[in-house]
């Protein structure tokens, strides 16, 4: 025999937003769930959500995402904000040409492929990806990136 429940005190607000994570910075963001200021886009982003991933040139072929560095542009690309591993604040580049963003020794080219240089020297870089789709039917080995195709085949990269 269950004992009969009196509900008639609870009282369920629906309309109140729950906020997870009592960490926030001085903007407000919550750090512990991930949340960073940006500058350009002026407000709490996820930078590994939002931004694009540069790795360090040794571990271009790594997953390694705490050595990686981040980048976010505004809206109308006119700064790029660079997010470094193991700093706090953000560096805020300015577009100073065709695809170049620089600031205070940094300098972001995004030209054709992203690489970040800090006083002329390559530091991070976007890895590169290969994909190859084969046509034909005597696919003699090789790998995706550096395919050996049959003559008769066709690669297109």
């Amino acid at each position: 025999m269950l004992k009969e429940r009196d509900d008639s005190e609870a009282e369920v607000n629906t309309e109140e937003k729950i906020v997870l994570g009592t960490d926030k910075d001085e903007k407000g963001c919550v750090t512990s769930a991930g949340y960073k200021w940006s500058q350009p886009r002026n407000e709490c982003i996820r930078v590994f959500e939002e931004g694009y991933r540069l790795n360090t040139v040794d571990s271009l072929k790594t997953e390694d995402i705490a050595s990686s560095a981040f980048v976010v542009f505004d809206k109308e690309a006119t700064q790029a904000e660079l997010y470094l591993p193991n700093t706090e604040k953000s560096v805020l580049m300015k577009k100073e040409g065709s695809g170049i963003y620089k600031n205070s020794g940094w300098s972001l080219h995004t030209n054709k492929n992203y690489q970040l240089r800090n006083k002329g020297v390559v530091l991070y870089a976007a890895a590169v990806v290969h994909e190859a789709k084969i046509i034909g039917d005597d696919w003699k080995g090789g790998t995706i990136g550096n395919p050996e195709p049959a003559a008769k085949d066709t690669v297109t990269q």
